[in-house]
């Protein structure tokens, strides 16, 4: 037997079934999770798509955004500026 990471040993045929039948074990089995779980993932993704779309009808509403989605107001300083003031001299 070689250790040669790059050589596949050879099997039997049975060993082939036996592999094949395992592989579609763990597919049916991947495939009844997923039926198990989609549902709760659909409906989490629906009401996040929903207060999403609510947000940002208030904030349209309130004159926050435009129908865009860009803001309607300027900043109320330079954009060189934090929300911190302007920064503090060096000495």
């Amino acid at each position: 037997m070689t250790t040669d990471p790059l050589v596949v040993p050879a099997i039997t045929a049975e060993q082939r079934e036996a592999a094949l039948e395992q592989c579609v074990r763990a597919v049916a089995h991947f495939q009844d999770i997923a039926r198990a779980v989609m549902p709760a993932v659909l409906a989490a993704a629906e009401q996040l798509s929903t207060a999403l779309s609510q947000a940002v009808r208030q904030l349209q509403d309130a004159g926050l955004l435009d129908a865009d989605g860009k803001p309607t107001r300027p900043t109320d300083r330079p954009a060189w500026q934090t929300p911190y003031g302007p920064p503090t001299r060096r000495r």
